[in-house]
């Protein structure tokens, strides 16, 4: 039981900084089928319950065009923070009535913690794509449809296997900082040279190394 709980507070945690309303949407429906019990009668509610569906439609329609999450970026930590702090209430809730007392507090904490490392790694991995394509082209555009599709089958796993729900986040968070990681090292290897004077890697392009700040030659200018 407290293993199942705390990977169903770790996997919605890290949902809701992937698609907090969606992930919120999510869990107000499973407390109005008493699947789950929510922490806040207005989640169950209908008017709660269409609030959640337009945000979904807002934040779906932000993150399928790269201007509008740029915009979005500037408050997204702060939503997506909140929203795992409701999202780990959600299952704080649940835990209460099987016998399981958890700090309000506490979870609350841990579900925003987790919901904006989850955000921060997803936009660091989504910045990684920007300008590689646009449209249906884009890896950011499959990207983030695999993301909404995963955050629905998760949900769903999160119900009925929590702690497979637990792992597919943690394996593709794994995968998730691979990529980043690979990136850099191939942008480092392709668009940067070593200082002849301090060994530290200078981009091609520059004129000075920020390093030891003696002057060197541009090696080729990028496109």
């Amino acid at each position: 039981m407290i293993a199942e709980l705390v990977a169903r507070l770790v996997s919605t945690s890290a949902l809701a900084g992937t698609r907090a309303s969606l992930t919120l949407l999510c869990l107000g429906l499973a407390g109005r089928f008493e699947l789950l019990a929510a922490p806040h009668p207005w989640m169950t509610s209908n008017v709660g319950l269409g609030v959640l569906l337009a945000l979904v439609i807002v934040e779906e329609l932000a993150e399928q065009d790269e201007d509008l999450q740029a915009l979005f970026d500037m408050v997204a930590y702060a939503l997506r923070g909140g929203a795992g702090a409701l999202a780990a209430g959600t299952i704080q809730a649940s835990a209460s009535g099987a016998g399981l007392e958890i700090p309000q507090w506490g979870a609350a904490m841990v579900g925003a913690g987790l919901a904006v490392g989850t955000h921060h790694l997803r936009a660091q991995l989504h910045q990684q794509l920007v300008g590689a394509g646009e449209g249906v082209l884009s890896p950011r555009t499959w990207l983030a449809w695999l993301e909404l599709g995963g955050v629905l089958g998760l949900m769903v796993a999160i119900v009925l296997a929590p702690i497979l729900a637990l792992g597919f986040v943690v394996v593709a968070s794994l995968a998730g900082v691979g990529v980043i990681v690979a990136k850099r090292a191939l942008e480092d290897r392709v668009w940067r040279r070593a200082c002849d004077g301090c060994g530290a890697r200078v981009r091609v392009e520059a004129r000075r190394c920020p390093g030891c700040r003696q002057a060197v030659e541009v090696a080729r200018w990028r496109g």
